[in-house]
């Protein structure tokens, strides 16, 4: 028996899981998924809790199929199952632009792993987003300037 229903596991619980939902379809964009995980907030589990703004924690990272070192990232906090909870205890949320930008050259990530919605990315296709894809508030001159005499 599980701690959570199966049915909420395919419900998706928010823009992010909206968009990982019809990443499965055949005239999905993956570049709806990507800008939405940057724009959204999403939790990474930790031992560690954060007593301010300067506090630094250690993310729960797990392994892969291949044995390589991926951070564990959550969609909700609802999709932390009770065995990431066991191990880091804390669930953190964070901009998904922030998650991207602090891992290292070395590190890849899973999103959701073990549930409905979610996929693992490898590091250098975090490299590749990082290059290629800005949060929104960070595209440069995206405004029109109004104030021009």
């Amino acid at each position: 028996m599980t701690e959570q229903p199966a049915p909420m596991d395919l419900q998706p619980l928010n823009d992010l899981e909206e968009k990982l939902a019809r990443g499965e379809q055949p005239d999905a964009n993956p570049v709806d998924v990507i800008l939405s995980f940057l724009n959204n907030e999403v939790y990474i589990v930790s031992s560690d809790t954060v007593d301010g703004p300067d506090s630094q924690v250690e993310p729960l990272v797990l392994a892969n199929s291949g044995g390589q070192p991926v951070l564990a990232v959550f969609s909700h906090p609802s999709r932390v199952s009770e065995q990431y909870l066991a191990a880091a205890p804390n669930v953190l949320g964070t901009q998904g632009a922030a998650i991207l930008g602090n891992l290292g050259d070395q590190l890849g990530m899973v999103i959701n792993p073990g549930a409905a919605f979610g996929f693992e990315i490898d590091p250098e296709g975090v490299a590749n987003i990082r290059r290629d894809f800005k949060p929104s508030e960070e595209e440069p001159d995206a405004a029109p300037d109004d104030h021009q005499a």
